[in-house]
Formats: structure tokens, sequence, C-alpha cells
């Protein structure tokens, strides 16, 4: 396994000129949202944390490693272009293509009480304050997970101090593959039922209207679609559904230019659907397997025995 560096701070690594140059120091700000660069904020170890937003797989596939990379959510700062232009995709794909910036409101990390004194933050909560006509909950729950962790981080960050001090330095240089590196798509799954299941239901309690809305990259849209794809979800985005899951993909109708790679919401990785039955879809896993209760079992008192 294999991955190379897509992005660094905001620059694509697959164009050659011009040259990206390394960034140091925990002011730097991120280009996609008005604050300081997270991974650079407060770090002692420069060779450990490096801007990387975003990996790529050697089949070309993307995989951001940057939980601000696809829309942060972080308030009390203002919206910078780039987010609103993701929150209003999500809007057009959610509520209608003749959906205006006017007609979308939004809020960022509103807390969300559960039991046992637990407090969960929705990124954000959108609301169809307009007029346009369409199917599906006027308020969402917006959840954003462009991508997670990978293995083997320290191989990647080492590869990018030693093109930080090279001499003399390329784009190229900088996306050369580095082998062991891999997603971990497993991680992010873990991370993301409990707000599903948690977020979901809340939003489901809290009056008619609600909804609940996923946006993920595409390895993490294919990843959680097997999941469920037995379950045969009907498509219910022409009527009343409540649980969206959109998928994110690299926009690759045009030539690779310097600057941020560009996303957008994959048509081909769209669901819409009730949320009651894509949670029974996600709790109904695994198949029936007697070889596990059969079989030579060790005895406390010792000896084995055996099961038919």
């Amino acid at each position: 396994m294999s991955m190379s560096v897509a992005e660094y701070l905001g620059q694509r690594c697959d164009v050659n000129s011009p040259v990206i140059e390394p960034k140091s120091g925990s002011s730097t700000l991120c280009p996609f949202m008005s604050a300081p660069c997270t991974k650079m904020r407060d770090r002692t170890n420069a060779e450990s944390y490096k801007p990387v937003c975003a990996v790529r797989k050697r089949d070309g596939t993307v995989w951001i490693v940057c939980g601000n990379r696809l829309c942060a959510t972080k308030k009390d700062i203002p919206l910078t272009v780039h987010q609103k232009e993701i929150l209003m995709q999500v809007a057009k794909t959610v509520y209608s293509p003749d959906i205006t910036e006017d007609d979308v409101l939004v809020k960022r990390e509103s807390p969300m009480p559960a039991p046992g004194n637990s407090i969960y933050h929705a990124d954000f909560i959108m609301v169809n304050g307009g007029d346009v006509a369409y199917a599906g909950p006027r308020s969402v729950v917006l959840e954003m997970q462009g991508g997670g962790e990978t293995s083997n981080t320290g191989k990647l960050s080492k590869h990018v101090n030693l093109w930080e001090n090279s001499t003399p330095r390329t784009n190229t240089g900088l996306s050369e593959p580095v082998s062991g590196p891999g997603p971990i798509i497993t991680n992010a799954w873990r991370r993301q039922q409990e707000q599903f299941l948690v977020k979901g239901r809340i939003a489901m309690i809290t009056g008619d209207g609600n909804g609940m809305v996923f946006c993920v990259g595409s390895l993490f849209y294919d990843y959680i679609f097997a999941k469920i794809q037995r379950a045969g979800l009907q498509n219910l985005r022409d009527h009343n559904w409540t649980l969206a899951l959109i998928g994110f993909s690299e926009d690759t109708t045009s030539e690779p230019v310097a600057g941020p790679i560009p996303f957008k919401v994959d048509t081909t990785k769209l669901l819409f659907t009730d949320y009651q039955t894509f949670v029974r879809a996600l709790t109904d896993q695994g198949d029936p397997c007697p070889e596990a209760f059969q079989g030579d079992f060790d005895k406390l008192s010792g000896g084995t025995k055996t099961i038919t």
C-alpha cells in the first residue's frame, strides 16, 4: 500500500508550478477557514505535524486527512468563500437547484444534549428559509466527514520534512508515493456510527420536518454503502426522506491548476432514504455462523470438550 501527498496547505501537488513553499508557525492561516491551521497551531515538534490537507491513493482517489478541509465547522468566525460554496452544493442537492444563498440558513456547532449529561454538537444545522418547492425535511442536522486518519502517518510526515529541507525543491518531489500509509476508514466509521444514532435520533424526535444529512468523501461513502446495500433501501429523494448520505469526490472535469483540489457532490454517490430504515440496515449486520459455536472448547478444569 502507498499514498502520496495530494494537497499541502491548500495547494495541490500534482502541478509543477509555482513551486509550493514550506510553511511553519502557529499563526499560519488555513486556506479553508478564517482561522490558523489546526495542524500547525501550538505544535512543538515541527517534524510530526505537517499541513497536509489530503493524500492520494495509488488509484488516484483522494482521502481527506484534515477535519477542516471539506467544510470547517468552527463557529464565531466568518464563513469563507470555500465554506459557502460547499454548503450551497449541499443545499442545492438537499433542497433544490433553484435555492439561493439568501434562502440557506446555517448554525455551526449547535449543542445537542443526550442522556447521561453528554453534550453532542451538530456540525451544522441547515434550514431552508425560502419558499422553493422541494421534497424532504426543511431543517437538517448536517455532518461533515470528508475522510479521516491514515496508517503510518510518521512516514508521510518524514517524507514531507525531507521535502521541506530539500534543494532544489519541487512539487513532484512532494507528491512522490510513500510506501506504507493507507486510509483507516474503519476508525472514521466507528466515530460516525455514534453520530448517526445519537444526533439522528435527536433530530427525529424534535418535532416534524427535521432530517439528517451526512456529507462524506467518496471512499467513506463506498465503505458505508457496502454496509447497507443488501438492505435494498428505497430511493426517497422525491418523497418524504429523513436521511441523506452525500458523497463528495474530486472534480476532474478540468485540467489541474495551481491551488486547492476542487471537490463536488458526486451524483453517483447519493442516498436519500428513511432514517429508521437506515438505522435498521446498520444494525442488521452479519450472517449465521454455527461454526463459531461448535468445535473444540477448553475446559477451565483442564482438557477440552468438543461441541457439535
